[in-house]
């Protein structure tokens, strides 16, 4: 009898002692499950289909965190404003993207991105007559007898291309691909080689589409950083763990190999 009660006793102490140890700050069962929140409207960098969280951002968090034993990513789509809104109030744990001064009031970010968007190329149909100009160009400058495609609304297509060239708008990516490609009411657009080629399969413009690399558009490169919510009470160890794989060798190899696949 005074066996059983001893044995009895030593459960009891166990389970008051895992009870006190999981209400310690920062330590829970589901500490090493990350949610990661992303744009559900921005395909080709994340977007929903069939149920599935899709997309160049997914697939960098996944293959960051492949290499970081212990955690296990989830993937979630939301307007972006709300994706936002929940890693300020830890409703989800991270996100990657821009670490603007204002993010980085509710988010730890890495020290280095994964991923920089870049906004310095040309993009043109090979049936454009102007198309030997705008292989040729090496300043706006040189483009200014031509008519650009725009985003409406863009600030950063305002703040970084020139006022003198004329300009053509669209309401949106597949707009402004139309415009250039069937409408054939500009000369060319300003865009991430990501974008154009994505919204020119999606619409059949494949086989016409030309995107040109060129130097001489400011603010062009995006760095895109993970970020973990100041909310989570293990934030500073995972952009530490994050931070270390950026330096692995065979990382950086599949990570080249991965934004090759999207460009």
């Amino acid at each position: 009898m005074k066996k059983h009660r001893l044995e009895r006793l030593s459960v009891e102490l166990c389970g008051v002692v895992m009870i006190v140890f999981l209400a310690l700050p920062g330590v829970s069962l589901a500490s090493s499950n990350l949610t990661f929140a992303y744009s559900d409207k921005s395909p080709p960098y994340s977007f929903s289909l069939n149920g599935k969280t899709l997309g160049l951002l997914p697939d960098l968090v996944q293959l960051t965190f492949s290499f970081i034993p212990g955690y296990a990513t989830e993937h979630v789509v939301v307007p972006w404003a709300r994706a936002q809104y929940n890693v300020r109030l830890g409703l989800a744990d991270g996100l990657l993207t821009y670490p603007s001064e204002e993010r980085k009031e509710y988010a730890v970010f890495s020290d280095q991105p994964l991923f920089t968007q870049d906004f310095g190329h040309l993009v043109y149909s090979a049936d454009n007559p102007n198309s030997d100009l705008i292989e040729s160009a090496t300043s706006f400058a040189d483009l200014s007898s031509l008519t650009v495609i725009v985003e409406r609304g863009s600030r950063w297509e305002e703040d970084n291309i020139p006022g003198y060239l004329e300009r053509e708008p669209g309401r949106d990516m597949k707009a402004m691909m139309h415009l250039l490609m069937l409408r054939e009411a500009g000369d060319f657009m300003v865009q991430p080689a990501e974008d154009a080629r994505y919204i020119a399969q999606q619409l059949g413009y494949s086989e016409k589409l030309r995107v040109r690399q060129v130097d001489f558009i400011p603010n062009s490169r995006i760095p895109f950083h993970i970020g973990v919510s100041r909310q989570h009470p293990s934030a500073m160890d995972v952009i530490n763990e994050v931070d270390a794989v950026t330096q692995n060798p065979e990382f950086q190899s599949e990570l080249n190999t991965l934004i090759r696949r999207y460009r």
